[in-house]
């Protein structure tokens, strides 16, 4: 028998689940340092390989960079013996698969628990694993609305709007590194495991939070007031020079005021009495956005930034993909690298990858002594050898016939 190789970082994480919110937990976790194992077939693939803005030429080397990538098929006697085999050496399972399926299949908790005692599950659900809606149906978009962020959302008199992206699975895939690693302390500590649950409906709920407080204290339900605040003004997103350009201007001081009249040269509509105070400019938001709006209507978006960024004033250009692609700060702050990506046909039943060139976002923190690492982006079953032959030990006659037999596909 092969004696079964350990992780180098100490922590080995094992995935099982698609989309968005659980493969972000993982590549921010081996980003980290720890050995992620996404766990996949391709009899099933995550449709996140086949959404074209977020092929894998976008949303698929940000979300499953640096981790180990397997085919197994859980479902097949043969995959799932191996797969029981990858949790007993793992520190870390999560899934957000439903418990349902994952009973199903044969992973269920117990079962995992019983295959290793200290395992820490995290367990991410769409609206949590108890309570009223816990067999409800539920999506990334859905969950927006449901977190009350669309209520907030959209111009005055209109209805709800929404961010057109799973809004509340990017909150949550950050939540969940911190509450695995916080696990992961507390077992080196004292010995003992975790079950933990996230849900998306919550995380997305957290950034409802000053709504949910301004009910309690006043009753008071949020309004739709499009791009203006309550404290602030101007304070709106306002039409540039060129094709659909916009720069965003937020003034909320009385010095800031001021620095603004002087940044656009004081034209005498600054110095009139009804734009002498923040509630007099408040009173008055639709003459003085139409008299900012004409003002920006002759300058680039980034002139009007650069401009009232000079003097103090926050301001800043709405950025469309190309802007972010050609950003000089962060290119300066290396955010982008190289790196391959891998395109498949979807009505090709054999899945046969074409390989790219391309570039994909680092994580966001930098840190002094821990890396963040960029990592290898593997293509789907790229390392097999690895984690069948030398995590596990298992013969290469062995593996040809778990793939033979599609248990390994």
């Amino acid at each position: 028998m092969v004696e079964r190789k350990k992780p180098l970082s100490g922590v080995r994480i094992l995935e099982l689940g698609p989309y968005v919110a659980l493969p972000l937990t993982g590549r921010i976790l081996a980003s980290l340092g720890a050995e992620v194992i996404k766990v996949e077939t391709n009899k099933v693939l995550d449709e996140m390989n086949f959404i074209p803005a977020w092929s894998r030429g976008g949303g698929q080397p940000e979300f499953q960079r640096a981790k180990k990538r397997v085919t197994i098929d859980v479902r097949t006697p043969g995959g799932l013996e191996v797969f029981k085999e990858l949790v007993k050496v793992s520190d870390v399972f999560m899934s957000n698969f439903r418990r349902n399926i994952l009973d199903r299949w044969g992973v269920d908790f117990p079962e995992l628990r019983r295959l290793r005692q200290d395992i820490i599950i995290m367990w991410q659900t769409g609206l949590g694993g108890i309570g009223p809606y816990y067999t409800y149906k539920s999506y990334g978009i859905l969950v927006q609305h449901m977190g009350g962020v669309s209520l907030m959302s959209g111009e005055e008199g209109e209805p709800p709007a929404t961010i057109n992206t799973s809004y509340s699975d990017y909150h949550t895939g950050v939540f969940q590194p911190v509450a695995i690693m916080g696990a992961l302390l507390r077992r080196g500590l004292t010995g003992q495991p975790a079950t933990m649950e996230s849900s998306i409906f919550k995380s997305g709920a957290v950034t409802a939070g000053p709504s949910l407080l301004d009910y309690q204290s006043t009753g008071r339900l949020p309004e739709r007031i499009g791009n203006r605040d309550r404290f602030a003004s101007p304070h709106g997103v306002y039409q540039c020079l060129g094709e659909d350009r916009w720069c965003a201007i937020a003034v909320q001081t009385e010095d800031q005021w001021v620095d603004f009249c002087k940044a656009i040269g004081n034209p005498n509509w600054c110095s009139e009495d009804s734009f002498s105070t923040m509630t007099a400019r408040l009173e008055n938001q639709n003459r003085l956005d139409d008299l900012v709006g004409g003002w920006t209507l002759t300058r680039t978006a980034e002139d009007v930034m650069e401009c009232l960024q000079g003097v103090g004033v926050p301001a800043s250009v709405v950025s469309q993909g190309k802007d972010l692609n050609e950003s000089l700060h962060l290119k300066a702050r290396g955010f982008y690298q190289k790196t391959p990506y891998y395109l498949a046909d979807r009505g090709n039943p054999a899945y046969d990858w074409e390989q790219f060139e391309g570039i994909a976002s680092a994580n966001p923190p930098k840190m002094s002594e821990t890396p963040m690492d960029f990592g290898h982006y593997s293509n789907i079953g790229e390392d097999n050898d690895y984690v069948f032959k030398e995590i596990l030990g298992m013969s290469q006659s062995d593996v040809d016939k778990l793939t033979e037999n599609q248990s390994l596909y």
